[in-house]
């Protein structure tokens, strides 16, 4: 049993009674927060509050203004930068264009592998996602404006 006397005690007494008073006169000062109708009407205020903060644009998009949209999104990325993890956790930063192939990384990749007559794949995580198709550009494959990929080997049984 703790003794009562003590200050530390007697101080945290003190400070849980001035958090129970306190909570309790704010709940007589501001009867809103409990059961006033009045706190959940919408005001014009709110209406315009809201109006304010909307970002989107008021009227729907054709396929067409979407695809413009994007192109004009993609012009201005200039650069992909990929950055390669080893499995001896060694790591590779190279810069490509962002139409460049996958198969281009994976030729630079080749170049200056320490031991390229092996077979590799190339994944990203979380989750694990093998790559496998190396036709896709690089914004195609989401790698724009920068991407973490893993190399690892492909082991024989």
């Amino acid at each position: 049993m703790a003794d009562v006397s003590s200050p530390i005690s007697s101080k945290r007494r003190r400070l849980i009674g001035n958090l129970h008073h306190t909570v309790a006169e704010e709940a007589k000062r501001n009867p809103t927060e409990e059961g006033a109708d009045g706190f959940y009407e919408f005001t014009a205020e709110d209406y315009y509050r809201l109006r304010k903060t909307k970002k989107e644009d008021k009227f729907l998009k054709t396929q067409k203004m979407r695809e413009a949209e994007q192109a004009k999104c993609r012009s201005r990325l200039t650069k992909a930068v990929i950055r390669v993890r080893f499995p001896d956790n060694h790591t590779l930063e190279a810069t490509f264009h962002p139409s460049d192939k996958i198969q281009s990384l994976v030729d630079h990749l080749k170049k200056v592998a320490a031991r390229p007559e092996l077979p590799f794949y190339l994944f990203t995580a979380p989750p694990k996602e093998v790559i496998r198709d190396m036709s896709l550009d690089f914004y195609s494959a989401g790698f724009v404006p920068g991407a973490n990929v893993h190399l690892s080997y492909v082991i024989p049984n």
